[in-house]
């Protein structure tokens, strides 16, 4: 580095830099280390600039690896440097060295850093030199930002009162600089010294009558609302005055006027509610400022309209009208009006009437906006209040959407969408709204369009990319409104599809094409038929022509669209009535867009390079086009099905052809012998696909194989019978439990199509059954579809009902009993299996004759009736029995209730809750004769009063004829009163409370008032119950009864201040439920529910207390479920965060953030979802959330930790690094705590976690569809 060669020096450096990179670890000496950087820091003074700036980029490793007192030494002699003023270019070159290293170095050792380096900058920065106070003040903002926490009060102190006076300096950089400065300072500033830096910004904003200075005390306020939200809440109510003054009073002065306007919307979006009460006065302003154009004479509406409509494609080029125009910055101000209004409609969804009333007429007014790029902002404000509107009405929207999805659809999950087709009869065009934003929102309509149309014909690529935008928005949300309005667009829809030219402006308009094609889809699904029919002749051709696309992403979108453009051309829709399809006939002028349609789409299926996504596209399109019209397609029949076998048999298009393959074959319109031919041919081929090792490929093909087999099943010949039968029996594991419900099924049908070949296949299949029924895993969808398909084997089969019977149950009597429980009772066999067989033997019995299943009742009644029988064989006849019980009346048996109710005093637990199962499911095949019985028991009986509620509540939940319940549901409801009031035990008082809630929705109007008025009884045992009680009627998936509900709801609120902790933790659990499954009434006592809400997550120090344990003291907080409760209700509260204070919400995330593990879990999830929900609140609060995560991630085990304490510290690093990522995605430069936390995540020990959770997220958020814009870059 001493060569007097400047090439030998600079890759002297430049080895030295690759060598301090690499990850290994480099010992150097005391004395060698002092030796580099002498040499480093002395080629600061080279000749050659490019050696200079090398030496600068090398002090940024370097200082990552040598001692701290080294470190030290680098930053007094670049300070030295920076100071001096001999040699301009040195000083230039240090001062960047100094931010360099600043930038660089390790936190750690911060505060040494500060103590060593702010007197010095504080000194250069009251220099009289302009380029040193500059670089000083840049190398301060970078000191702030990285150790703000770490400097002293008083050094803050010397800081500020360094800073204060610069906001008057005459030069506007330097002003800037010390305002980006301010803002670092502020975060960790004492209140004294913030309430003096405000005492002096507000003097300065009353008595400054510069206007460039005004200008940077305004932006002043603007940054310390961005770095310190909550210190100038408590001032906002001075700032505002002074700002809206200066705003109005600017005069000519368009730069102070939109400064102005910046500052109020960062003090809306960052101090929602201080700024409430400003609101009007603030939209007051905006909608004065957006029409803001001194410059522009503009003429009344009706001859700038009749203008416009003369020279559409030129609509500002009448000079006369314009002064000025090269020095206009008027446009400035009105972009800023513009932001303003977007803040106000994006953070106060609360105002959304109000906003339709007044900013959205003036924003329609304004798409006439001149400049452009305020014009598309003005269209993005508007697309941003109709995301707003989408938001406040998304429970209707998603209620719509999921009847449209009802029939058939292709489920293109990796494309972000599903594809309906045939859907149930109801009107496209939903009714009109009577009340609320939406009625406002479609009164506009007219006006809108109006305006909009104008723009669509307008030469720019982006205004009209905005504009097609804006009317898919507008159409989400109102699902219609466009029948009448439709014949303005067509032109600009026809010109943009069909625009040609030169391949740079092909590109440039490719994303306008895509936005246009994603309007038409939903346009299509939004609008009746017979609207759109007059303007087909001018629409279809061009989409169609759009297929063959050379841009991927334009030929995929249009296919999609063609699919939604059969659906309008030929409608086939579902009479939920008549349980038919309802086809409409075909339009012979619609003809020629079928078959243009169809050429298309083969076109691109035998094309060898089309792209994947096309492709995939494509075959869907195609089989749309197959289920709408394939009656009407008879010529093209053949070519068609052999087409989709052959994309079949293609490996890279396998997938889609099976799907596309079951959509077309449930179709009401695919008939004749050539779809029946090719469907026979498919089943072969799909047949073969079961054996395959790719899992989606047998999941597809088991799906696609059940639909065919179920049309076209009767006609399997015998060889593909078996063949198929063959493929599937080795699918019958538990080894995926997703595929087995579907082979199950697939299985099924195959029985049900052929019953006499089930018989033959019947030996193939059964030990295959019997096998599977063993498996603990066998459950929920499986389960049922095992028991449908046990069923329709009795069916095929009746002769064979005994033979299959004694099967089910031979491996359970040859059981051996496996472990001995306490006091010596044998444990019961493999209980999960025992109650699959029960069902199967159930379902069995149900659907065979009289003799038979008598037969089977008998058999059971004799083994729990024997003494000598073994646990297991009772356990498996009273399940048994139950299971019959519940489908068939029990009345062969006589006496069998006694015996049943004799088994309640069996040693095992199991066969007593067996015995109680069977009592209540044969109580329902009979609820006359064995109900009584039950209740007399319950009143007798207190030490059996657990298991006989048990039978009551198998009675409750079982009756499906509710009529019959109702006729003694008096007589239960008193019953189930008194255990509640009486009962101790806390397992029973919670059956009984499940039946109370069930039994009262038997009878709504006489129930649920009686248990409102429990509620404030005297006995905590009944408020308990009865509040566990309502959480069963909630459960209630109906709004019928909600009337009823809603004073039950407000009836809850007082017990979450209850003297009895178990009676707070209950109502906690309740009002969670509620808040899952009934929004519209927990959104009516929502203003008193929260503040009690934030009550109880408060750690409660009366309730910790100490517990000696031997020589061990153990301290217990019986606060803790109730807390745990408490943010759980929080938890499920963030889907109505537009109507909950952000700031009071998020004081009680960070102190869950304190708390103990389980809360911890929650704040972290809670917090990565406000990050996308309230993104700029919480962006204001990273610093506060910085400090627990950081202790978290800090947190070090004992040496001798246990196994479970050691999961569970790491499950809490693992949520704390998932917070961090889904954090990270934050405006975060001014959160110098949370950037040093981010920083040390990303480079220290957890750096490869790190990764490894990012990953994780990225795959996870990549599944959830991207936005379908090409990437131009």
């Amino acid at each position: 580095m001493s060569n007097d060669d400047r090439d030998f020096r600079y890759m002297a450096l430049n080895d030295l830099i690759n060598e301090l990179e690499k990850n290994a670890v480099i010992n150097i000496d005391e004395a060698i280390e002092h030796k580099v950087i002498t040499a480093v820091l002395g080629l600061m003074r080279d000749n050659s600039g490019e050696v200079q700036n090398l030496a600068v980029k090398c002090l940024g490793p370097l200082v990552k690896r040598v001692r701290v007192e080294n470190t030290l030494e680098i930053i007094d002699k670049l300070s030295d440097y920076a100071k001096q003023t001999d040699d301009e270019m040195l000083r230039g070159i240090a001062s960047m060295g100094l931010k360099t290293v600043i930038s660089e170095v390790d936190p750690s050792i911060g505060e040494s850093i500060c103590r060593r380096i702010l007197p010095r900058l504080l000194e250069m920065v009251q220099s009289s030199s302009y380029e040193m106070q500059m670089d000083s003040l840049d190398i301060l903002a970078e000191v702030l930002s990285r150790f703000g926490s770490q400097v002293t009060t008083e050094a803050q102190s010397r800081v500020q009162q360094v800073l204060m006076p610069l906001l008057d300096h005459p030069r506007a950089a330097v002003r800037k600089r010390t305002t980006v400065a301010i803002g670092y300072s502020v975060v960790h500033l004492t209140d004294d010294m913030y309430s003096t830096l405000m005492e002096h910004l507000l003097q300065g904003l009353k008595s400054t009558k510069s206007s460039e200075k005004l200008r940077t005390l305004i932006q002043c306020a603007g940054v310390l609302s961005r770095y310190s939200t909550k210190h100038l809440s408590g001032y906002l109510s001075q700032v505002m005055p002074i700002i809206v003054q200066h705003t109005v009073q600017a005069d000519e002065d368009d730069e102070l006027r939109e400064i102005c306007l910046q500052s109020l919307e960062s003090f809306v979006v960052r101090c929602p509610t201080e700024i409430t009460s400003y609101l009007n006065e603030i939209i007051k302003l905006g909608l004065e400022y957006i029409k803001y154009d001194p410059n522009y004479a503009e003429d009344d509406d009706d001859e700038e309209d009749e203008e416009m409509e003369e020279d559409e494609d030129d609509e500002f080029d009448d000079a006369v009208e314009y002064s000025d125009d090269d020095d206009d910055i008027s446009w400035k101000v009105r972009r800023s009006a513009t932001k303003l209004l977007s803040a106000v409609i994006e953070t106060r969804l609360d105002l959304l009437e109000q906003l339709y009333e007044n900013v959205a007429p003036a924003l329609i007014n304004r798409f006439k906006e001149r400049e452009e790029t305020v014009r598309i902002d003005v269209l993005q404000t508007f697309i941003i209040l109709l995301r707003q509107t989408g938001l406040h009405e998304r429970q209707d929207l998603i209620q719509l959407e999921e009847t449209r999805r009802v029939n058939l659809y292709f489920d293109t999950t990796g494309f972000g969408e599903e594809l309906c087709l045939l859907p149930e009869i109801t009107p496209r065009a939903v009714t009109k709204p009577k009340q609320g934003p939406k009625l406002l929102l479609s009164q506009l309509v007219p006006n809108l369009t109006t305006a909009l149309s104008k723009q669509l014909s307008s030469k720019s690529t982006q205004t009209r990319q905005a504009g097609f935008q804006l009317l898919r928005e507008l159409l989400y949300v109102l699902q219609s409104g466009l029948d009448d309005r439709i014949q303005l667009f067509i032109p600009a829809i026809q010109g943009s599809l069909t625009a040609a030219g030169d391949q740079q402006q092909v590109a440039l308009t490719s994303n306008l094409r895509i936005e246009v094609l994603a309007f038409l889809r939903q346009l299509f699904r939004t609008h009746e038929p017979a609207s759109l029919y007059p303007f087909l002749d001018r629409l279809a051709p061009a989409v169609i022509l759009t297929t063959s696309d050379r841009l991927y992403k334009i030929a995929s979108e249009a296919l999609v669209v063609c699919i939604e453009l059969l659906k309008v051309i030929r409608p086939i829709q579902y009479n939920t009535e008549t349980q038919q399809y309802d086809i409409s006939p075909m339009n012979d002028q619609h003809m020629p867009y079928i078959h243009d349609i169809y050429q298309a789409t083969l076109q691109i299926m035998t094309t060898s390079d089309a792209d994947q996504e096309v492709k995939e596209r494509s075959i869907m399109c195609f089989g749309a086009l197959l289920s709408q019209t394939n009656d009407v397609l008879q010529s093209q029949q053949q070519e068609a099905w052999e087409m989709l076998l052959e994309r079949l048999r293609n490996e890279v298009t396998r997938v889609i052809t099976m799907r596309t393959l079951a959509i077309v074959c449930q179709s009401p319109v695919t008939v004749g012998e050539e779809s029946k031919r090719c469907a026979l041919v498919a089943v072969d081929e799909l047949a073969m696909l079961l054996r395959k090792s790719n899992r989606n490929l047998r999941v597809a093909s088991a799906q696609c194989l059940r639909i065919l087999v179920k049309k076209f099943g009767e006609s399997l010949s015998e060889q593909s019978y078996q063949n198929l039968v063959n493929e599937v029996v080795p699918l019958l594991s538990d080894d995926d439990l997703h595929l087995l419900p579907l082979a199950l099924r697939l299985m099924e049908t195959l029985v049900i199509v052929q019953p006499a070949s089930a018989k033959q296949a019947k030996t193939t299949l059964l030990p295959t059954l019997l096998g599977l029924i063993q498996s603990p895993l066998l459950q929920g969808s499986a389960l049922d579809s095992l028991l449908d398909l046990f069923a329709a084997l009795g069916k095929a089969d009746p002769q064979d009902y005994q033979e299959l019977v004694q099967s089910l149950i031979n491996p359970m009597l040859n059981a051996q009993t496996s472990g001995v429980s306490a006091g010596g009772v044998a444990a019961v066999a493999n209980k999960q299996s025992a109650a699959t067989v029960a069902q199967c033997v159930a379902v069995l019995a149900a659907n065979v004759d009289d003799a038979n299943r008598n037969e089977t009742i008998h058999m059971f009644g004799n083994w729990i009736e024997t003494p000598s029988t073994n646990d297991s064989i009772k356990y498996l006849s009273l399940l048994s029995l139950g299971e019959l019980g519940r489908r068939r009346e029990l009345e062969q048996i006589d006496g069998i209730q006694q015996s049943i109710l004799a088994l309640f005093g069996a040693q095992s637990e199991e066969v007593k809750f067996a015995a109680a199962f069977a009592l209540g499911n044969i109580s329902v095949g009979d609820i006359n004769k064995h109900l009584p019985v039950i209740l007399t028991q319950i009143k007798e009986q207190p030490k059996k009063r657990y298991l006989l509620l048990n039978s009551l509540k198998e009675v409750i939940t079982r009756s499906n004829e509710g009529n019959k319940l109702q006729q003694v549901s008096t007589m239960i409801w008193e019953v189930l009163l008194e255990s509640c009031d009486t009962e101790q035990e806390e397992g029973t008082r919670n059956v009984a409370a499940e039946c109370l809630g069930k039994l009262a929705l038997t009878d709504p109007k006489q129930y649920i008032p009686v248990l409102q008025a429990k509620l404030s009884e005297p006995s905590a045992y009944m408020r308990a119950t009865v509040a566990t009680a309502i959480k069963y009627t909630i459960a209630d998936p109906t709004n019928e009864h909600d009337d009823l509900l809603r004073p039950t709801l407000s009836g809850l609120l007082p017990l979450l201040k209850d003297e009895s902790l178990e009676v707070q933790r209950l109502a906690l659990l309740t009002l969670n439920s509620a808040v899952h499954r009934k929004q519209s009434l927990v959104k009516d006592i929502l203003g008193d529910m929260i503040p009690l809400l934030y009550q109880e997550t408060v750690v409660k120090e009366e309730l910790i207390h100490t517990v000696e344990m031997g020589p061990f003291k153990h301290k217990v907080d019986d606060g803790l479920e109730i807390r745990k409760a408490a943010f759980e209700c929080l938890y499920a509260l963030l889907g109505y965060f537009d109507s909950i204070d952000a700031n009071d919400f998020l004081d009680r995330v960070r102190d869950g953030l304190n708390d103990q593990h389980d809360i911890k879990m929650l704040a972290y999830l809670m917090l990565g979802r406000l990050a996308k929900i309230v993104p700029n609140a919480i962006q204001q609060r990273l610093d506060e959330y910085a400090e627990p995560l950081k202790i978290t991630l800090d947190f070090k085990m004992r040496s001798n930790a246990v196994k479970q304490e050691v999961e569970k510290n790491q499950e809490l690093v693992r949520a704390t690094l998932r917070c961090i990522v889904s954090l990270q995605g934050l405006e975060h430069s001014g959160s110098p705590k949370f950037n040093a936390l981010s920083k040390d995540v990303r480079t220290g020990p957890l750096a490869e976690e790190y990764k490894k959770t990012m990953t994780e997220i990225d795959s996870r958020e990549a599944t959830r569809g991207t936005n379908d814009y090409m990437d131009l870059s």
